[in-house]
This record gives C-alpha cells, sequence and structure tokens, in this order.
C-alpha cells in the first residue's frame, strides 16, 4: 500500500512541474516631489523707537540701546561714558517680526546673523553721526518651541510654520564724526537668512 501512495504522489507531482506556474509583469513609474523652498515674511520693521542720542564725535566712547526680541523684556540703554556719548528713550520700540512656513513638519532651519551694520541718517549733512547695528538676538512665538529664546535655529511646528521676533543693539557711532545727530529718520537694510 504504501509503493500505491509513492507513485501517486510522484504522478501528482511530475504534472505539477509538467504544467509550471503562471506569472505576468507589467512596468509602472516611481516619482517624487522636492520642495527645498519655503516662505520667510518680514510681518514688522525692526524699530528703535524715538530716542535722544548725543554722539562722541571722536568716536572713543559709545552709548548702546538694546532692543530685546521678547517684546516682554525693556529697552536697555548703556554708555561707555555718559557725558560724551548718550542714548535716552523718549518712546519705546519694537523688535522686528517674522514668519515661516511651507517648512517641513517640525523641520529645523538654522539662522544667519545680519552682517550690515550701519544706520545712517536719510537726509543729512555727510559727517553727520551714524549708528551702528550689532548682536542680534530671536524669539521665538509659535512653533515647535512656543515662547522661547533661539540662538541659531528654529524649529517650527507641525504645520510647518513659525513666527519669531528679533532683536538687536543700536549703538552710537565709534569713529570720528564732524557734526552730532540731527532730529530726523535714520534707517539701514538687512539681510536675514533661514536655511535648512
Amino acid at each position: 500500500m504504501n509503493n500505491f501512495f509513492t507513485k501517486a504522489a510522484l504522478v501528482v507531482s511530475i504534472a505539477t512541474l509538467s504544467f509550471g506556474a503562471v506569472a505576468e509583469t507589467t512596468s509602472f513609474q516611481a516619482g517624487v516631489t522636492v520642495q527645498n523652498a519655503f516662505t520667510l515674511t518680514n510681518d514688522a520693521a525692526l524699530d528703535f523707537g524715538t530716542i535722544r542720542a548725543s554722539a562722541d564725535l571722536s568716536g572713543a566712547q559709545t552709548a548702546s540701546l538694546e532692543l530685546a526680541a521678547n517684546p516682554a523684556t525693556s529697552a536697555i540703554t548703556t554708555s561707555t561714558d555718559a557725558t560724551a556719548a548718550e542714548i535716552a528713550i523718549l518712546v519705546a520700540g519694537t523688535p522686528a517680526s517674522f514668519s515661516v512656513s511651507g517648512v517641513s513638519p517640525f523641520g529645523t532651519l538654522t539662522i544667519t546673523d545680519p552682517t550690515e551694520t550701519a544706520i545712517s541718517p536719510d537726509a543729512a549733512p555727510a559727517g553727520t553721526a551714524a549708528f551702528t547695528l550689532g548682536t542680534p538676538t530671536y524669539y521665538v512665538l509659535t512653533g515647535a518651541a512656543a515662547n522661547s529664546v533661539a540662538t541659531t535655529t528654529i524649529q517650527v511646528d507641525s504645520n510647518g510654520e513659525a513666527t519669531f521676533n528679533v532683536g538687536a543693539t543700536l549703538t552710537t557711532t565709534a569713529v570720528a564724526a564732524t557734526s552730532d545727530y540731527i532730529d530726523g529718520s535714520y534707517s539701514g537694510t538687512f539681510t536675514l537668512e533661514l536655511n535648512y
């Protein structure tokens, strides 16, 4: 009887092998969309407010106004010699504000500080004292780490968005000038860079 089952199994095996497996093939496309770009918008300018300023025309002494990125922090004025150079706040200023969107969820962006420094009178004779901008600071309002100080990076939220402020320090001229500050507006253009 074992011989009968062995022969039957052999016949089934041969029958299976003789018909072979049936296979079909097809081709398909693969693709991907790359979006390295994102949107960075300057929502409000950096405004140091209204001040009274006097310069040391020799440039030896300077005064500074530190405007924090955190809107809850008061501005601070200092001077190396207040009898020679001074800044006094008449109307408080506000930090610059920015928004970013279109970033991958919880992506981290690296901050590159502005390299420009000059804040010059918009209309004044040559040789009039100017200011310099330095020491930018960053404060995240919304994002993965909302209400926190940022140093070199900003992390966006699950929607790929964040808002943040930029503060800085305004300093009186550290080079020789022929005339002191005059009433009027002073401005400069600065570049802020964020990148993956």
